[in-house]
């Protein structure tokens, strides 16, 4: 790539996130909430890691989200340690203790869609003697199968299993994708709204104890609208992704 291409894409992400956080601050304020009580997810995934440094340098954003852990294992140590990174893909056990290993700053994992990758990521941050490790239940609202997540009657028994049995990790809400074409639709959301008063009666947790993850970049505002705290937002800064090679 050359410099100037280099730069312009620096100045388009940048001018991106900018507009994505004006637009999150509406949002919230239209659901009667503070822009800060709002996470943004910028998740980078295919994209290179100067486009990362550039919304990291030129924003002060913090938060970042990846899709695959060999694409978070080759970022991660090439950009500063003050970043707190989501995976928000699907996970394989096979891959948990690499991912935690490779990538201390890890702040959370959004996607634990069953008891046994709950329980590798409990094994794993016991044996690497890392703090304990936010994760939120990934729930499958939109009922397609082709999407990962427990079905929402299967959610309580989940984090319960995670909150009480599962010391190494800290339940800390609940998270979904949406439909086959990653956009939402109310219904999702309020099925995740139904999902969380069901746990948080179940665990004895206030609402606000209890993350949701929901909305991306076709959707976003509608879902903080609807109490998203967690929004997940690729495209509308980075640009289209690039198609993965398997």
């Amino acid at each position: 790539m050359s410099t100037s291409a280099s730069l312009e894409g620096a100045a388009g992400v940048t001018a991106a996130m900018t507009a994505v956080m004006a637009r999150v601050h509406q949002a919230a304020e239209r659901s009667g909430r503070s822009p800060a009580q709002v996470r943004v997810v910028a998740v980078s995934k295919t994209k290179p890691v100067s486009l990362i440094k550039a919304v990291y340098d030129s924003t002060g954003h913090r938060s970042f989200g990846e899709n695959y852990v060999q694409e978070l294992l080759e970022k991660a140590p090439q950009l500063p340690e003050d970043i707190e990174w989501h995976f928000i893909g699907n996970l394989q056990s096979n891959k948990v203790k690499s991912l935690l290993a490779g990538v201390p700053n890890l702040y959370m994992v959004e996607s634990v869609d069953d008891k046994k990758i709950a329980n590798y990521l409990e094994r794993a941050v016991g044996s690497l003697g890392r703090k304990p490790l936010k994760v939120l239940v990934q729930v499958n609202t939109s009922g397609e199968q082709s999407k990962f997540g427990v079905e929402p009657s299967g959610c309580v028994e989940l984090a319960k299993h995670v909150k009480l049995g599962c010391p190494n990790l800290v339940f800390s809400g609940l998270m979904t994708i949406g439909m086959l074409d990653y956009s939402s639709t109310p219904k999702n959301f309020q099925a995740l709204l139904d999902c969380r008063k069901e746990v948080c009666a179940e665990l004895g947790l206030e609402e606000e104890e209890c993350e949701l993850s929901m909305g991306m970049s076709a959707d976003f505002e509608q879902a903080i609208e609807m109490g998203s705290t967690n929004v997940r937002i690729g495209s509308t800064i980075f640009g289209a992704r690039q198609t993965k090679q398997e």
